[in-house]
Order: C-alpha cells, then sequence, then structure tokens
C-alpha cells in the first residue's frame, strides 16, 4: 500500500511541474521607459512573448507557414524558428534552446532562460533578465567603451577610442599589422565600434568583449612603425598617433570631436516648405506645408511644456525659408538635434506610411525619389542664385553629403522609428528607416533625420494626416523618440 501512495505521488508531482501556468505578464524596460508583455509559467520555466518584445523594439516578426515557423527580422540578422523545437537558426547558423518555441493565441513564446543570452549575443544593446523582479532590461546605457575615430595628421594619423570614464589600458602590436586596445573593465558597444571601418587606413577591425575587458583591434594598412599614446579628458578618450617619422611634426588645431557633445539641451524643429512652396497636395487638396507646421508646433509645445530642451524653429507660421536660412537658424542657434518634418507624395496611390530618412547616398530607387521631391524647391533656389552650369550645380550638391554625424543621425533615426511603430502600428504602414541625400540635412552640423510623417496622395493616409489626434500622435512619437536619444547619449 504504502508502495503505491509514493506512485502516486511522485505522479502528482510530476503533473504539478507541468501544469502551464497562463494570464501573466513580465516588464521590459527600454532607455527608462516600462512595458508589459504577456507570459507563462510551465513547470518551472517561464516563457515570453517575442512577438510583444518586437513590437517594443520596433521590429516584425512574420510566419512562414502559422503554426509552423516563424522569422524575426532586424537589420543585421534573421531568426528563424520552428514551431515545437527547441532549435533555431539565426542566419547560417543553427542554435539550441533546449527548450521547444510555443505558439500560443496567436503570438511567439520562447524560453527566456535560454533564448535572452543568444539575443543579448546579436542584439546591438545589452539584454538581460532579472529573475527576482520579472524583468528584461534592453539597456544601450551599458557600453563604457563607446566610439572609435580616425584622424589624419601632418605627421601621420590619429585614432581615437572613446570611453565614459578613465579607464587602465593596454596597446600591443601583434603579426599582421594589427594594433591592440585592452579596455580593463570595458564594455564595448561593438556595433558601434565595427561601423567606423574606414578603408582608407584600414585592413580590418575586430572587437571582442571578454568578461573583464573588451578588446578593439585594427589591421592598419601602413606599417605601424612608431606610436605614441595618452589618456584625454572631456570627453574621456585613449588617443593613439601612429607617427610616419619621414616627415617633419606639424600641430594640428582643427581636429573636431565626433558626435553629439556630452549634452543634448537644444532642439531645432523645421517644418518643410511654406509660403509660396506648398509642397504635396492631397488628393482632396490638403497642402503638405499646413499639415507638417502643425505637427511642429505640436512638437514646440511638448519639449516646451516639460523644460527639458530649448527649442528653436526654423518657421513658426505660413512663410517661405529658404535653404540658406533654415541651415543658418540651425546652425547659428547651436541646436544639437535637427529635425526636418514633411508629408510624402507618390504616383502610387496605394503608396502609404511613415517613413525616417537620414543622410546618406540613397540606397534605393524609393528612396532617391523621396529625396527628389522634398529637393525640388531648394534645386530651383539654388540654381537660380549663380551662374553655374548644371553639371557644376550637380556635383556641388553631391559633394555636400557630410558624414560626421552619420551614425548618430542613424541611431536617432532608428529610435524614433520605434517610437512611431509603438503609437501608429494600428493606423498607417511602418515602411522602415531609409537614407538618401536630402539638402535640408546637408548643410546642419548635428544629427539631423527627416520624419515622412504619412502619404499625403493616399485616400486613407490623407484623412490622418487632416485629423489633429494623428498629428499628435507624430509628435509625441518624436519628442520620446527625442529623449530615448538624450539619455542614451548623455550616458556614454
Amino acid at each position: 500500500m504504502n508502495r503505491v501512495l509514493k506512485i502516486i505521488s511522485v505522479i502528482l508531482f510530476i503533473l504539478l511541474l507541468s501544469v502551464v501556468s497562463y494570464g501573466s505578464e513580465i516588464s521590459v524596460q527600454l532607455s527608462g521607459s516600462i512595458e508589459k508583455i504577456e507570459s507563462y509559467v510551465d513547470g518551472r520555466l517561464t516563457y515570453f512573448s517575442l512577438s510583444d518584445l518586437a513590437s517594443i523594439l520596433g521590429e516584425h516578426i512574420s510566419w512562414e507557414q502559422v503554426g509552423l515557423s516563424a522569422k524575426y527580422v532586424s537589420d543585421e540578422y534573421t531568426m528563424t524558428f520552428f514551431m515545437d523545437s527547441p532549435y533555431i537558426k539565426i542566419n547560417d547558423s543553427i542554435k539550441n534552446l533546449i527548450y521547444p518555441a510555443q505558439f500560443e493565441k496567436g503570438n511567439l513564446f520562447l524560453p527566456i532562460k535560454t533564448f535572452l543570452p543568444i539575443f543579448d549575443l546579436i542584439h546591438p544593446d545589452r539584454v538581460t533578465w532579472d529573475q527576482d523582479r520579472k524583468l528584461i532590461r534592453i539597456d544601450s546605457e551599458f557600453y563604457n567603451v563607446t566610439d572609435l575615430a580616425f584622424a589624419p595628421k601632418a605627421n601621420g594619423l590619429l585614432i581615437e577610442l572613446f570611453v565614459n570614464e578613465p579607464k587602465e589600458y593596454e596597446i600591443y602590436i601583434t603579426e599582421g599589422n594589427w594594433l591592440n586596445i585592452s579596455i580593463l573593465g570595458g564594455k564595448v558597444n561593438r556595433r558601434q565600434v565595427l561601423s567606423r571601418m574606414d578603408r582608407k587606413y584600414l585592413r580590418d577591425i575586430n572587437v571582442v568583449q571578454f568578461e573583464q575587458s573588451a578588446q578593439v583591434s585594427v589591421r592598419m594598412r601602413q606599417n605601424i612603425i612608431k606610436y605614441t599614446d595618452r589618456f584625454q579628458s572631456n570627453p574621456g578618450r585613449v588617443q593613439i598617433s601612429l607617427i610616419d617619422p619621414s616627415v617633419s611634426v606639424v600641430s594640428d588645431r582643427n581636429h573636431v570631436d565626433i558626435g553629439p557633445d556630452n549634452s543634448i539641451n537644444k532642439i531645432i524643429i523645421d517644418a518643410g516648405h511654406g509660403g509660396s512652396d506648398y509642397g504635396a497636395i492631397g488628393l482632396n487638396g490638403s497642402h503638405e506645408k499646413k499639415v507638417v507646421l502643425d505637427i511642429a508646433q505640436r512638437l514646440a509645445k511638448l519639449i516646451r511644456k516639460d523644460k527639458i530642451f530649448e527649442v528653436v524653429m526654423t518657421r513658426d507660421k505660413d512663410k517661405a525659408v529658404s535653404l540658406e536660412q533654415r541651415t543658418k537658424i540651425a546652425n547659428e542657434s547651436n541646436g544639437d538635434l535637427f529635425v526636418s518634418i514633411h508629408s510624402n507624395a507618390s504616383l502610387n496611390k496605394s503608396a502609404r506610411g511613415f517613413q525616417i530618412f537620414y543622410l546618406a547616398p540613397a540606397w534605393n530607387d524609393e528612396a532617391r525619389a523621396s529625396a527628389q521631391l522634398e529637393n525640388a524647391s531648394f534645386l530651383a533656389e539654388i540654381s537660380s542664385g549663380g551662374d553655374n552650369d548644371e553639371n557644376d550645380l550637380t556635383f556641388i550638391l553631391s559633394d555636400m553629403i557630410q558624414t560626421e554625424f552619420q551614425v548618430e543621425s542613424a541611431d536617432l533615426a532608428a529610435i524614433i522609428d520605434k517610437e512611431f511603430r509603438k503609437k501608429l502600428k494600428n493606423k498607417t504602414k511602418a515602411r522602415g528607416l531609409d537614407q538618401a541625400g536630402f539638402y535640408v540635412l546637408n548643410g546642419v552640423y548635428m544629427p539631423s533625420i527627416l520624419v515622412e510623417s504619412a502619404f499625403l496622395t493616399n485616400k486613407a493616409d490623407e484623412k490622418l494626416l487632416n485629423k489633429k489626434s494623428f498629428r499628435q500622435d507624430l509628435a509625441e512619437a518624436i519628442y520620446e523618440g527625442i529623449k530615448r536619444f538624450k539619455a542614451k547619449y548623455e550616458s556614454q
């Protein structure tokens, strides 16, 4: 009889462990804000909704065959999940979660214990799990080794590795012309450092995160004959001067630090078009110049109410403002961020949705078309202002693309895009980030983006843009993105 009772007890214990508890939530902390996502407990294992997390991060999950496989797509990697299987594919590699992916109530659920460590390795921000607080932390402020820069000098090359506090470091040369910088206690923003690859000076770049240190290695094109190093403050950085002994030393006083400074206080808001320049005209006669001015004014009101930032508007009423005036206002105001607000247009009446651009050569015809549309009035303005022929003008404009703040601008665009996705995901289409050569962004010396709020040439989008509530949502999303950008960069 005792043996039977023991068997029953074991069976009950096993059944108890296998009980699935639905309906619970866990928290996600991202740039100071707390979001809730769905979760459940299966035995002793917590599963969370990757579908919910993807929405918060501004990414998306697509179902190949509903209930069988799903893909999580980001800018740099694609993860493929197979339902009821512990195996996932990340680009071309296979990982084992030990526990299977699950499809519940239309969402993709994953075991938090085994998935997050993998996600942390591929995600640009630090991802951790706080079991006691039931909290996923996505922490872009985690890094203390933040950036890398190269500046040519008369007698060689200056390399700067940026850190947010003084750190012990070691520099050594290895075979193959590798210059290695090891930072004790360093936590390196790998994605940011790798983005600084400059083939003019480098053959390769490598970044490795160890448990107690970080190492940045650059393989130089020129032989390393002699170098000096020192730590500099404000901002904190390790400076390495690669010296060419064949030339004499000439002081260079024109070095400019990269990126935004340590405080982001002044926002330049640029409402596109104005006056005789109507911009895009909607199917029902809506004028872009009026729509975007209202969005800009709402954004300025939010900023002034909070008193976290100063705000400067390139225009605050229906008036024409030249390209030169817009850039002059931005630069002479010593702005920290530049946000140009527009509404899109297309010959394809089905085209709709919001899109955030930053300044760089266009990737595709669609981005190029958006730039041509917004540049049209400025091109006419520049063309009428001098005697240069068309070829000279084209050369000058193409050469205006400045890249000093390109990484920061792309980051600002990505952050605001995520806020748009959260705020507007059920209202219009998310068209993603893109880059193009917008003239209005060319002359401003600060991180800058151009917001295409929606398509006036699409019936549904035009209706949205004519709603005060939608324009308010747009302004609030931009403002939340600006605050997140400030929180990220001022912590570095």
